[in-house]
């Protein structure tokens, strides 16, 4: 008999209750808890983001078991293991936002750190085995996307009185002006789709890609015998392949994510077109 764990590629995006705690007395419901699996990893990658404000002050080994030795990030002159790691992935981000924005970023380091450390979690966590990918869900990706979108344009009308100038290029014709005022709106709302859509694609299309081609060596394993378990190495030496490329989308989705959030941001200084 073959063994196939999922039927469908798109069941493991499926989101469902883990469990059901109910807090009651006879008649009476106080409380109902039923987590799902997408907040379960939610709150993983939260708190596995914060984990670097916990350390010991003594070695710098990682204390999140031990709440007497929770110290709020003292570091030392001399950068040692965690915070070597930080430092330099700080000045990768400092040196992706300064080469769009320049300087003018230095105060969204913080937003830019913060979105690039959570993606790449969400990316990387999704690709262990039986997990969950919340980055393959648009609701996730969207709400990152929509939420960047407002607090740029938000900035962008304080930081600029004449911001609606980016909808209207120079050098029109006056009778094209509205047309292309239009054009230039639908233009400027289209960046939270296209950031939302690109990140919830590339991570969608690899997971099922790769469940497609496992569930196809489980069906060679199990039900052509001899010559199916020889057989059967040739994808499966193109599933590792294709886990390194997965491995590398994660990064690199990260990163185009937040290479296209800075643009948006140096227009928000340049108005540029």
């Amino acid at each position: 008999m073959s063994t196939i764990f999922l039927s469908q590629p798109f069941e493991q995006f499926e989101i469902y209750n883990i469990f059901t705690f109910l807090a009651m007395a006879p008649g009476w419901v106080f409380f109902v808890f039923m987590p799902t699996n997408y907040e379960f990893y939610l709150v993983v990658v939260t708190f596995i983001l914060l984990i670097p404000l916990f350390h010991n002050n003594d070695d710098h080994v990682l204390s999140v078991f031990l709440p007497k030795s929770y110290k709020l990030l003292p570091w030392r002159l001399v950068s040692r293991k965690l915070q070597l790691v930080l430092e330099k992935f700080y000045i990768f981000i400092f040196e992706l936002i300064y080469q769009q924005v320049g300087f003018l970023g230095q105060q969204f380091i913080p937003l830019f750190f913060t979105l690039f450390s959570f993606i790449i979690l969400a990316n990387v966590i999704g690709l262990v085995p039986y997990s969950f990918t919340l980055t393959s869900h648009i609701m996730l990706t969207f709400t990152l996307s929509f939420s960047v979108f407002i607090g740029l344009t938000l900035l962008a009308i304080v930081m600029q009185p004449n911001f609606f100038a980016l909808f209207i290029p120079r050098g029109v014709p006056s009778g094209l002006i509205p047309f292309l005022f239009v054009i230039e709106i639908i233009s400027y709302v289209s960046r939270t789709f296209s950031l939302a859509i690109r990140l919830f694609a590339n991570m969608m299309s690899g997971h099922v890609l790769l469940h497609i081609m496992t569930g196809f060596c489980a069906y060679l394993f199990n039900n052509f015998g001899v010559i199916g378990k020889l057989v059967y190495l040739i994808p499966f030496v193109l599933i590792v392949a294709i886990i390194g490329l997965e491995i590398g989308i994660a990064f690199l989705q990260a990163y185009v994510f937040c290479v296209l959030v800075s643009i948006y941001l140096s227009d928000v200084y340049s108005l540029g077109h």
